[in-house]
């Protein structure tokens, strides 16, 4: 192999391609080629190398004590910089199929590591930050504004700030000086409020007031804010979620410094999701809302084409299936029913991660003493249109439409002590769906109501909270990639790394009693009660963005090809890194395993 070949394969290699041209150079001086048959053993606790290996073709697997495969290597993977570094070894490493590798002199590999911070860096940082590197490497060619783009780094209005004592028109008078036509009040207690165009023709105009009156009696408040450093993309949702078209902006020390508006923030992305989610609003027939609902599968395309992260996608997604649900309910319901019952959607879909329309899972709580009968005919026709929307029908039936999940507060009460009192795995699946159940529509205090008593049940419940969590070892998290890849093709990405997490994550925010249903953030709530180590928190959220990507990934290239929607991943289509990031994340999940197994003492049941 030339000189020209051999930079040319190290180039492809990460992270080799941040080698200055001299670097490189010398590398490529104290590297040859070498051979290596089946079972030789590469390196082992009595074994320490001296190169560091690159291979070209060929297969190892890295053996742990228990003589376990803990990972595997083939074509244009590297290893054992550890054993370099620190000296040592507690694993060994095997070839499983003959081997054809580079192999660099340890003291050339210790020296680069020593010029080149960006080399180092690769090799030394924690399993995040490598996950964070290789994700930063994979999706570069994919970042847009989307992706990287600040509350700052947009348009931001100078804010016209003004006392909660000021006269009404002294403080229009200040805000044409501004040329803004919102009014920023401030109370002594540091809140900050709005008066804006349309509020000052509702509140002066219609009501007849005088503009003498201190500002204080016609703002809102509190005004909505970001943070100049949060990304426009979590302003975007915001904007989306509460129906606004303006947002204060405060800096690191909570101070309002500008006021950030939906049209700039509109120019800035220039996408379709406001048009949907002004189609959705302004629906007056199911027509018009199957219409807007539609159109859900173009801007996941679009976002997901533009590198935005899955968690500010399903954010976005959740918060207009949220509005088409909402809507839906006020177009089929007599206003008299809404007010006494709750629609709630459950599963992923109340956890907020269901990006691609799967299946429903949605119920609907009904007040005691009120006749639920009467209800069902419009639940019905709800599942009805919401199939013909898109939404495909649960195979499990977990669908409004069903009396099961249609009844009254006192109704569902007595089912959650049958799942508690009475367990098996429905009814541990029952309960794992309800506890994620999200109010979307109708009186969403039946709801708390009911998670209150569902809370107060589980108390001291330790063998059934254990039985609950063992659920998060249903389905094996392969080791490495090759564990599947010589069994099959696929990988269920759902079952083998998605449900570990959000069951494990649900089992710790059941224990602890946290409301809040999405995974991302009952991550970040364990960390801050300190259930979750905070380097442990990281790994799952680094981890869990991984495996839905390639999930979501996978699922729009299934509907390109006119397949049938499904959560596996070919693992003969990922690239290297999408494969390095895979086997992270395995690692993340197989030892989270273990913390959940800890946790709930999940060996001392059957």
């Amino acid at each position: 192999m030339s000189i020209q070949d051999q930079q040319a394969f190290l180039s492809n290699i990460h992270p080799f391609q941040v080698l200055t041209s001299q670097q490189m150079e010398i590398c490529i001086k104290h590297m040859d080629i070498a051979y290596y048959p089946k079972d030789s053993v590469l390196i082992n606790p009595e074994k320490i190398p001296n190169y560091f290996f690159i291979i070209i073709k060929g297969t190892v697997y890295e053996y742990s004590v228990e003589n376990i495969v803990v990972m595997d290597y083939h074509h244009q993977d590297s290893f054992d910089s550890n054993s370099l570094i620190y000296g040592k070894c507690a694993n060994t490493f095997k070839v499983y199929e003959d081997l054809i590798c580079y192999e660099l002199e340890k003291n050339t590999f210790l020296k680069l590591i020593e010029e080149n911070q960006q080399f180092k860096d690769y090799f030394l940082k924690d399993l995040v930050n490598r996950i964070q590197t290789l994700k930063h490497k994979e999706y570069t060619s994919e970042l847009s504004s989307f992706m990287i783009a600040k509350v700052e780094d947009t348009l931001i209005h100078d804010a016209c700030i003004i006392d909660e004592n000021t006269k009404l028109i002294d403080a229009i008078q200040q805000s044409m000086e501004y040329k803004t036509s919102s009014i920023i009040v401030k109370k002594r207690n540091g809140e900050y409020g709005i008066i804006t165009d349309s509020l000052l023709k509702i509140k002066v105009l219609l009501e007849g007031r005088d503009l003498t009156i201190p500002v204080k009696d016609i703002a809102i408040f509190p005004l909505l804010t970001v943070h100049n450093d949060d990304y426009l993309f979590e302003a975007l949702t915001i904007l989306i979620k509460k129906n606004i078209k303006r947002i204060g902006v405060t800096n690191s020390k909570g101070e309002m410094i500008g006021i950030l508006e939906q049209i700039d923030v509109l120019s800035h992305f220039a996408n379709h999701t406001y048009v949907v989610d002004s189609k959705i609003k302004k629906a007056k027939n199911i027509e018009d809302l199957k219409s807007a609902s539609k159109d859900l599968l173009n801007i996941i395309k679009s976002l997901h084409a533009k590198g935005v992260k899955v968690n500010h996608i399903s954010n976005l997604i959740g918060q207009l299936n949220t509005k088409v649900y909402q809507k839906l309910y006020s177009l089929v319901l007599p206003q008299e029913l809404r007010k006494d019952a709750c629609f709630i959607v459950m599963g992923s879909e109340g956890r907020n991660e269901q990006i691609i329309k799967t299946d429903q899972d949605n119920a609907l709580l009904v007040k005691d003493n009120v006749d639920v009968e009467q209800y069902r005919p419009y639940m019905l026709e709800i599942t009805t249109h919401l199939i013909d929307f898109g939404y495909p029908p649960c195979e499990g039936n977990i669908m409004v439409s069903n009396p099961f999940w249609c009844k009254t507060v006192s109704e569902y009460k007595r089912e959650t002590a049958r799942w508690i009192e009475a367990p098996d795995m429905q009814n541990y699946m029952d309960l794992a769906i309800f506890f994620d159940s999200f109010a979307v529509a109708g009186d969403k205090e039946l709801l708390i109501n009911l998670k209150d008593d569902l809370f107060n049940k589980l108390h001291d419940k330790d063998v059934f909270m254990a039985y609950f969590a063992k659920a998060t070892l249903t389905f094996d998290t392969p080791n490495t990639v090759t564990n599947i890849m010589t069994k099959s093709h696929n990988i269920d990405i759902k079952k083998a790394a998605v449900f570990p997490i959000v069951q494990g994550i649900r089992s710790l925010a059941l224990k602890e009693k946290i409301r809040e249903t999405t995974t991302v953030k009952r991550i970040k709530i364990l960390e801050d009660r300190k259930i979750l180590e905070k380097s442990k928190a990281a790994e799952l959220l680094e981890a869990f963005d991984v495996v839905n990507t390639l999930r979501l990934k996978s699922q729009l290239e299934d509907i390109q090809d006119g397949k049938k929607i499904n959560n596996e991943i070919d693992t003969h289509t990922l690239g290297k890194i999408e494969r390095d990031l895979l086997k992270d994340s395995f690692k993340i999940i197989n030892e989270f395993k273990k913390f959940i197994t800890f946790t709930f003492r999940i060996d001392k049941i059957s």
